[in-house]
């Protein structure tokens, strides 16, 4: 979601935190101190060689994502539209559009990613709680991060919706499972939130045998239900819309 120009991401908690006319929509500050007057505020770290090395061969790896045909169809059939058709797709988008990537503080530590877009040129910010982690399946995790913030870039405005959250979603979902496909057992044994919270958890969701969805809708209606269901370039399906009365009638009983 995006609020005041940042795109904070929450795959599980990824995503994207863009403006919204909701009550509930809390404000974004980006301030050098990281000081804020209330909602989600960020605090860029520097970082070493060797973290700015995980960053380039996160991006490495998402360069090399192909979808599967079949896995394309089957979102086309959930109401998904899918900002971009391959991990390359997304890198030459975040090249030709200077979109750089470093680390953050987050105000919200459930936050695993985000795009700051209150300057001219975004930058996708990922977790500094994170920068240390190395490993092969941390680097996919981090590509997988990363193309649901491009996503978010490549529309190119500050408003965000339940459409856009589950098309943004629905792009990590797929370079998980061509992870998968490709590096057999790679996220075995991966319990940390970012891999709990995030990458292993929507594939699930998406995938579910349950024809309704229950638990995606639950999922995302939790997460997103205070947005709007379309907005722009992000026209709201029938998914979406389901969402959003969930949403609602939790309100009603809170």
């Amino acid at each position: 979601m995006k609020i005041n120009g940042i795109n904070t991401a929450f795959y599980g908690n990824f995503g994207l935190l863009k403006k919204s006319g909701s009550k509930k929509a809390d404000t974004v500050k980006n301030t050098a101190d990281a000081k804020t007057k209330g909602g989600i505020y960020i605090k860029p770290v520097s970082a070493n060689p060797a973290q700015r090395d995980t960053i380039t061969q996160s991006i490495k790896e998402l360069s090399k994502v192909k979808f599967s045909p079949n896995d394309i169809l089957y979102m086309k059939n959930l109401g998904i539209n899918l900002p971009f058709m391959s991990g390359m797709e997304a890198v030459e988008y975040l090249n030709h559009q200077n979109i750089s990537v470093s680390y953050a503080e987050f105000s919200n530590p459930d936050v695993h990613a985000c795009l700051d877009t209150t300057q001219k040129t975004p930058v996708a910010l990922i977790n500094s709680n994170y920068k240390d982690l190395a490993s092969f399946s941390d680097i996919l995790a981090i590509s997988e991060a990363l193309i649901h913030e491009i996503g978010h870039a490549k529309d190119g405005d500050s408003e965000n919706s339940i459409q856009e959250e589950l098309d943004c979603l629905a792009l990590n979902v797929l370079a998980h499972e061509y992870h998968k496909k490709t590096y057999p057992d790679v996220f075995e044994g991966k319990n940390e939130p970012l891999f709990s919270e995030g990458v292993s958890l929507y594939p699930r969701l998406f995938f579910d045998f349950d024809p309704n969805k229950a638990k995606l809708k639950k999922r995302v209606a939790e997460k997103y239900g205070f947005l709007d269901i379309s907005s722009k370039n992000h026209q709201g399906g029938a998914l979406a819309g389901e969402i959003k009365n969930m949403a609602e009638k939790q309100d009603k009983v809170s």
